[in-house]
């Protein structure tokens, strides 16, 4: 696995040349051409979408597990390029997640759910909000699947506690800078972890409670919980210091948050 992360944000076309990456920038009638080993590569982001790649350099980023993000026309995140045969054992691994137990599905999704609101608990505790307490004693009654929907509970007051502006609401659809930095964070972990998981020889169509089936990343969107409070504590710090005043998400911001992907982690 490579250590660059490659965030394109000018437009230009993307070529193979000598079985590594070509970029090839025109600026003021200039052309520049910058190549890239492949093997340092560990997530591209298309960030512009006036961009142009062959078909060789699609096929070398899907062979070498390289995460991929693309985004569209109004800059917000649309596509993941995973690579389709990505392990040796890959049909004895989906034959495991097909036969894997409603029991064991329970208990997992029910750590799942402990986890994040754990989680939000710390990052709440972080900021010195006294409903960490809360938090951490709703993440010790979980039931299994969730039955007493501690994960809804858990969210009412996390987003109320973790930034007071009164007019925010943590809504999907919402494009506001908070809501807009937090879908663009998580955005960049779920192309990470889709690209993580199906190297390690899983379909991640294949869920343990989310079971869309217009959705090829259940399984993402499963495991992605947990870590999700990383990215809200990150998005917190950053508009707490550098970007108190910013109403959009420029490029500068997008820079900032793709870079929560080199940042080390210790339990």
């Amino acid at each position: 696995m490579g250590w660059k992360v490659i965030h394109l944000t000018k437009p230009c076309k993307i070529k193979v040349k000598d079985e590594n990456l070509l970029l090839e920038f025109m600026e003021d009638e200039k052309k520049e051409n910058i190549k890239v080993t492949i093997s340092d590569i560990d997530f591209i982001l298309f960030n512009n979408p006036q961009f142009s790649i062959t078909g060789k350099a699609i096929e070398l980023l899907s062979k070498n597990g390289i995460a991929t993000l693309f985004i569209d026309g109004e800059f917000h995140p649309s596509s993941i390029l995973i690579p389709y045969h990505t392990h040796t054992l890959l049909t004895e691994m989906a034959n495991i997640q097909i036969s894997i137990t409603q029991e064991f599905k329970a208990q997992a999704w029910q750590n799942i759910i402990k986890s994040k609101i754990s989680n939000q608990s710390a990052t709440l505790k972080y900021w010195n909000k006294k409903e960490f307490v809360e938090l951490e004693e709703l993440s010790q009654n979980v039931q299994l699947f969730d039955s007493n929907n501690d994960e809804a509970q858990s969210a009412r007051i996390y987003w109320k506690s973790l930034f007071t502006n009164k007019t925010f609401r943590r809504e999907q659809g919402s494009e506001d800078i908070i809501n807009s930095m937090l879908n663009y964070a998580y955005a960049i972990l779920r192309a990470t972890m889709a690209r993580s998981l199906s190297t390690s020889g899983f379909l991640p169509v294949f869920g343990i409670w989310h079971q869309n089936r217009y959705n090829a990343f259940n399984l993402v969107d499963d495991l992605i919980e947990p870590f999700r409070a990383f990215c809200d504590l990150y998005v917190k710090l950053l508009l707490n210091t550098k970007y108190s005043q910013s109403l959009y998400l420029t490029i500068p911001i997008k820079r900032d948050l793709v870079k929560l992907l080199t940042f080390e982690c210790v339990n």
